[in-house]
Formats: C-alpha cells, structure tokens, sequence
C-alpha cells in the first residue's frame, strides 16, 4: 500500500514544473459559513498569497441550483488554472461544463460513486481532492448515540434533500439503525424554513435523539439547529466540531483543517504542473470527538466516563 501510494506520489513529481510567478483560480462554494479563510491561509503556507501571486476568481452561490450552475458556466469561461469547490454539489456542475480544467474538491462524499474520478488511488480524470468519510462513520455516530442516551430507541436523521448523496446514505443509515436495535427515520429539508417543522415531526414522532449530517445547508444553518436542539431537548450527534462549538452536544468526524490543508496541498502540486488524473485522492488520518459538557448538562444528561475518556476535546 505505501509502495503504491510513493509511486503515484513521483508520478506528479516527475513530470511537476517549476511554480509559475502568478496563478489564477476559480473558487466555488455554496455558502459564506464555510471555511474558506483556512483555505486560503493554507495556500498562504505554501507560498500563494492573493493579491501578489495569486489571482482568485470566487462564486458563493447559495442554495439556489440555477445560481450554482451559472457559477460554474462563468469560472469555467474564465479559464483558471485550477478551480477549487468547496463539495461534491459546488464541483459537479464544474465537472459537467470541464473534462479538461483541473478541478480540487475540499469535501467530497464519495468522488467515485459520483463519476467525478475512477478510483482513489488514480482518479484518471481532472477532479480530485480530499474525501470525506460521512456515511463510513454514521454507524459509529449511532453507538455514541447510544451509549449516551441508552433509553433512545427513536433517532432522527437531518439531512438535505437536494444532495445527491442524501438519499443512499440515509438508507444505509436507518439499515445501521436497525442492526443497533433503533428506528432511524429520516428528516429531508431543502430550505432554511424547513427546519422547524422538521424538528416539530421529530417531537411529533417521539424521537428521542438526533443525527446532524454535515451538508451545505446544515453547516450554514449551524446556530438555527442547535438552538431547536436546545428547544425540543433534544441529544443531538454531529458531523463537525463547529456545531458543538455553537453549543451542540458532541461531534464526531474528521477536523475541517486538515481537510482544508491537504486540499491546498493539492492545488499546489496542480499549479506545479501535476495533473489530477495522478494525484490520489486523499482521506482523513484522523476523527476528533468533542463534546459540550455545557449542553449536556442542560440537557440533564451525565456523560459516561467511557465516552469522557475518548473524547478529544471537552469544551466547559
């Protein structure tokens, strides 16, 4: 495995340039709560600093469609050397305009199963980026779940429905759930409204706790969602560590900086001379679990020591 990992690492060396003087790319994201500025100072390590030598061209498209795909048409026509998006739903109406312009992904659910590479280790085409382990990890989300509120049998799962990966992985989660002995059932919102109701069918159905899928509209949304959570008294788990920092009960996932640093690592190789047919995709090393001991008491909930002693972080 690490003989095969160092042979597609010297095939971008040898074929890698000298780094140009300038560069310009293109930046797509849905929303301004993503993490953009890590990004960017990522890029500032590694020695592109906008405004000297880097020239970026950005698209915040919101949770319009029409207006992601226009984003993309306008990047496109710019002819960047590279062009960033933020997940899979900023980079596939890129891919669907570019089969040539070298396309970084941030935050990919699964780049293969949506056609954007042909494998993890050569992605063959000209997407690649950093994947995240969303679905992989949902099963571990449900036991902590669990373990900490042992009497929940009823679970909800937030989720938005325009992503093209909602529908999948919500069934596998609820297939999870019944192995774990909990009726998993599904909450799809497609506008920021639609929260509420959301959580009102959630008291409606008796759920008894919650899972929080990370997705454009939820990480935007992160302090609507925790204070309902807070409202229904509801325990809910989370992908990132930012919702438990906006007062969430716990998180667990892997850390939005790495992500972000191994992504600008990859831009840079790109802007280099790599190409992305040869850069495997990269996945996390890491999962931080971080609990809020503040929300947890609120919630007239004791921690158990056996998630206590896993935890990363436990913020007071």
């Amino acid at each position: 495995m690490l003989l095969g990992a160092a042979a597609a690492a010297g095939s971008w060396r040898v074929g890698a340039q000298e780094a140009p003087k300038s560069a310009h790319i293109g930046f797509i994201v849905t929303g301004e709560a993503f993490p953009s500025r890590d990004f960017f100072e990522a890029m500032h390590q590694l020695g592109w600093i906008e405004g000297r030598n880097l020239v970026v061209d950005r698209r915040v498209t919101g949770d319009d469609q029409e207006r992601r795909r226009t984003a993309a048409a306008e990047l496109v026509s710019a002819n960047p050397r590279v062009i960033v998006a933020a997940g899979l739903i900023d980079a596939l109406p890129v891919h669907a305009l570019t089969h040539t312009t070298p396309i970084i992904v941030i935050a990919g659910l699964d780049l293969v199963e949506a056609g954007l590479a042909e494998s993890l280790g050569r992605p063959g085409g000209n997407v690649t980026g950093v994947t995240v382990l969303g679905s992989d990890l949902d099963g571990k989300r449900l036991e902590l779940l669990r373990e900490l509120v042992p009497a929940a049998v009823r679970i909800s799962a937030l989720d938005y429905a325009r992503s093209p990966r909602a529908i999948p992985r919500i069934t596998a989660i609820e297939a999870i759930g019944r192995k774990l002995g909990l009726r998993v059932t599904a909450k799809l919102v497609s506008t920021a409204e639609e929260f509420d109701d959301a959580f009102a069918v959630g008291a409606a159905d008796l759920d008894q706790a919650m899972l929080v899928l990370a997705t454009p509209l939820t990480i935007e949304n992160r302090p609507r969602i925790v204070a309902l959570a807070a409202r229904y008294r509801l325990p809910a788990i989370y992908e990132r560590r930012e919702f438990v920092e906006d007062g969430g009960l716990l998180s667990y996932g892997q850390p939005w900086r790495e992500s972000l640093e191994r992504a600008a690592a990859l831009v840079d190789k790109v802007l280099k001379g790599a190409k992305p047919a040869d850069l495997p995709v990269e996945q996390p090393t890491r999962f931080d679990l971080v609990i809020n001991l503040k929300t947890a008491k609120e919630l007239g909930l004791t921690i158990p020591p056996s998630i206590l002693a896993r935890a990363d972080e436990a913020i007071e």
